[in-house]
Order: C-alpha cells, then structure tokens, then sequence
C-alpha cells in the first residue's frame, strides 16, 4: 500500500488526507490540535463569485460536499446570501463585477438602495449593490472534525505536537523526522505546511514557490441590536466586510499585510481601522471588540493554488498557495490531489484547473 505522510493538519491536509483511503496515511502537524492556525481562523464562508474563475470553478465543484456532506459528518453549512454593496459615486465597480462574475454566477441579482436597506438597515450612503443568493457560511470545526474521524477510520494516524525537523529522499523513499522522536518513512510527502510550506521544502531540498503569507484580520463586536436575518456584506471598494455570528458581527478590514510565517496576531492599528470604517458605513456606534484575531492567507504571484507533484523531486507533492480559498474549494482540491498521488505511474495526468507546479517559474 501506498505510503503517504501529511504535513500539516489544516484544511487542506486534512481534507486530502481523507480522500486517501487507498493509501497508508501519517498527517504530521506541529501545533497541538489540527487547524490551529489558517483554517480555524478563516471567515468560513462559502462565495462561488470569488477571485477568479479557477477559484470560483474549484468552488462549485466543492458545493455538494457541503450541502450534502458524506456519512460521518455533521451539518457543514447554512445558507447566509452575501450582498456586494457600492457606496455614493462607486456604481462603476458594481458594473464591473456584474459584466465578471454573470455570465457564470446567473443567479446573482442587482439590486437599488431600498431593497438592500430592507436586507440591512442603517447602511449609510449606499446606492446599489449585487445580492448572492446562494452563499453559504460554513462550519470549519464540524468539517476539520469530519475529516478525523474519517482519517482514522481509514486506518490512519493524526500525529500532533510533531514538528518535521528533517526530511531526506534516500532510494525512493522519504526518511521524516519528527522533534518527538519517531522516524516515519513515506513513499509521498505532501506539502500542506500553509504559510510554512516554503520552509518545508526547502528542508527537503526542494526548490521554493517564493510564497507569501499575508496577514487578515478579524474582529467580533456586538451590535447592540437583533441582527436576525441579516446577510454578509462586502463593500464594492474592497476596505470593509462584516457577517453575523450568531448575536455577534464578525468584522474584517479585508488587508492582506506580508508577514513571515507566524502565529499571526491582530495589530492594535487594523483593529482599530476595521470598527472606524464599519462605524462610518453604519449607524451603528461599536467602540471595543469583543475579541480580535488574525490568520494568515498564503499567495504565489499569480494568486492561484498550487496542487501537485514537484516536477524535479520524486515523490514531493504540494497543496499550497490557498489564499482565502481553501476552505471553501477544499472537498474539489482534495478529489484532485488524491486521483493524482494514487496514480503515481501516470504522473503527467492532467490538472484540468492549472494548478500544477508546471507554471511556476
């Protein structure tokens, strides 16, 4: 049987390691519980009109999982419509994402400035916007927590707490140390390591994708008023997104501020920015959040994901560069990367998407 270790027990991990129940598999992740970092501190919503039409192909084919989840998981998702929203003298950016994103999102709808206040009331100088009905928010700890459990039904291992501190090719096989102690040995490594994942390989001697996490922030702030029904909203400039979390409202400022690979902390400064802009865009005063965070969203340049084997190193697969996709495009990303690492005698297989390591220079 295939062997195959995991590194890095996120969402793409994880998710990938569930899909192979062909394989022997090892997910190695450093932190002490899986989803640490990245995907247990992401918006964990579901946006099909997202970033660019790869992303957005990625995320419809993930849409059954979600709605539909397999035997083993709980509920993954609820409908929460998402509504793009122009302020005074930014009609242009509403055009510009209608002419985008309808040709294949026909679903979405525009919509005047009454229909949205009756969505959100108290929107200050807002005057057109685009209403997604088919968004969803979705549950990243069921989904995390439905891949372990599928993991180890498959017979596989969850090794937290275990750092990779080595990583050596020898004679086809992959000699793995981990800072606990054990040697794990793999005829596969893949490279789920998030903002990390540079660092990965350039422990295993593998050329680097010159990735570059970059930092969000988010904010819960209480309203202070029943926000029952309302919809996640994104302001067309790109400065504000905000969406309910139960009596709560998540906010964010939407930067994406470099940064090393890091236990990534909110900065007093954003947070600040981020209740600012939402106190200027709604009559709603919020002067301290309830609590803040940030994550880190890891690019390459051309801010596609990057899914598959490293053409010069045998046996060293990458599933990285997720930006703000990853959890919503996982249940696509993980069927593809696991039909390509079992068919390991047919390595030039097609990525239909583009994803491969081939494009990078």
């Amino acid at each position: 049987m295939l062997r195959v270790a995991v590194v890095g027990a996120g969402v793409a991990g994880l998710s990938i390691a569930a899909e192979l129940k062909q394989a022997n598999v090892t997910v190695i992740e450093t932190e002490f519980q899986p989803g640490y970092h990245s995907s247990g501190r992401s918006a964990a919503v579901f946006i099909k009109p997202f970033v660019n039409p790869v992303v957005s192909q990625l995320t419809i084919d993930s849409e059954d999982f979600f709605r539909n989840p397999p035997t083993g998981y709980k509920k993954l998702a609820e409908n929460l419509p998402n509504i793009l929203v122009a302020r005074n003298g930014e009609e242009h950016l509403i055009e510009r994402y209608v002419k985008k994103w309808a040709p294949s999102c026909p679903w979405l709808k525009v919509a005047d400035e009454a229909a949205i206040r009756k969505w959100v009331p108290g929107l200050a100088s807002i005057s057109s916007g685009v209403i997604d009905g088919q968004s969803l928010a979705l549950n990243v700890h069921e989904l995390l927590d439905g891949h372990r459990r599928r993991i180890l039904a498959n017979g596989g291992r969850i090794l937290c707490a275990s750092q990779v501190i080595g990583l050596e090719h020898r004679n086809g096989t992959w000699a793995i140390d981990v800072m606990r102690g054990e040697k794990i040995e793999a005829d596969v490594v893949v490279n789920a390591a998030g903002a990390w994942a540079d660092t990965l390989a350039a422990l295993a001697g593998v050329k680097q994708l010159c990735l570059q996490p970059k930092r969000r922030t988010g904010v819960l702030v209480d309203p202070k008023r029943n926000i029952s029904g309302w919809p996640m909203v994104h302001f067309a400039d790109g400065q504000l997104y905000f969406k309910p979390e139960g009596a709560l409202l998540m906010l964010s400022p939407a930067d994406e501020t470099p940064s090393p690979p890091c236990d990534a902390q909110p900065s007093e400064l954003d947070v600040a920015t981020v209740i600012d802009r939402f106190n200027a865009r709604i009559s709603i005063d919020i002067q301290q959040p309830e609590r803040a965070w940030a994550g880190l969203r890891s690019f390459v340049s051309d801010q596609l994901p990057v899914v598959g084997f490293d053409p010069s190193v045998e046996g060293f697969f990458w599933a990285a560069a997720f930006g703000g996709c990853g959890v919503q495009t996982s249940p696509a990303y993980s069927r593809l990367a696991a039909n390509i690492i079992l068919d390991r005698n047919h390595l030039s297989q097609p990525n239909p998407l583009g994803l491969s390591m081939s494009r990078i220079g």
